[in-house]
C-alpha cells in the first residue's frame, strides 16, 4: 500500500467518528466552486453598491483567482482521469456524492485556497481573521478526505493550484 493510500484511510477510516460523520458533510460541499463563485459574485455587486472600492478590488481578484484555478483544475482532472477512491478502494467511508468524476486534484480545494489565499494577502494586518482563513483551508482539505472523495495527494495537489492562481492574480494585479 502507497503512503497516499496509507494517509488517506488513516483519515478516513482511523479518525471516523460521530462528529465528524455530522458535520464534515456538511461543511466540505462550503467550498465548492459554484458556492465559492456565487460568494465572489455577491460580494462585487454589494461592494460596488456600496462604493467600497478597497473590497470591490479584493472581490474582483478572488473572482479571477477562483476562475483562474477552476480552469487549471479542469484540465488536470481531464488529462489525468484518476478514479475517486471510494471506486477503486474497498471499505470506503463514503459521506458525499461528488459533482463530477474525477478525483484529481480537488477542485473545492484550488476554489477554496485560491479565494483564501487573496484574502489572506489582502487582509494579513488581522492575524484572526488571517488564522480563521487558515484553518478553514485546512478544514475544506480534510473533509474531501474524510468524506472519502478524495486522495490526499488530490487535496495537496488541489490546494497548491488555488494558492498558484492567487499568487499569479496578485502579481498581476488584476
Amino acid at each position: 500500500m502507497n503512503i497516499n493510500v496509507a494517509l488517506f484511510y488513516f483519515i478516513n477510516r482511523g479518525l471516523e467518528n460521530p462528529f465528524f460523520d455530522l458535520i464534515l458533510p456538511q461543511f466540505t460541499n462550503i467550498g465548492g466552486f459554484v458556492g465559492v463563485f456565487v460568494l465572489c459574485t455577491l460580494s462585487i455587486i454589494i461592494f460596488k453598491y456600496y462604493n467600497k472600492e478597497k473590497y470591490l478590488k479584493i472581490a474582483k481578484s478572488c473572482l479571477y483567482a477562483l476562475l483562474i484555478s477552476a480552469a487549471i483544475a479542469l484540465c488536470l482532472k481531464l488529462a489525468i482521469v484518476e478514479k475517486r477512491p471510494f471506486e477503486v478502494l474497498s471499505n470506503v467511508h463514503q459521506l458525499v456524492i461528488p459533482s463530477e468524476p474525477n478525483s484529481f486534484p480537488s477542485g473545492h480545494c484550488s476554489s477554496t485556497f485560491s479565494v483564501i489565499t487573496i484574502l489572506i494577502h489582502d487582509l494579513w494586518e488581522n492575524k484572526a481573521i488571517v488564522i480563521l482563513l487558515a484553518i478553514f483551508c485546512v478544514l475544506i482539505a480534510f473533509s474531501r478526505v474524510y468524506c472519502g472523495v478524495h486522495y490526499p495527494s488530490d487535496v495537496v495537489v488541489g490546494a497548491m493550484v488555488g494558492i498558484l492562481s492567487g499568487i499569479l492574480v496578485l502579481k498581476l494585479k488584476i
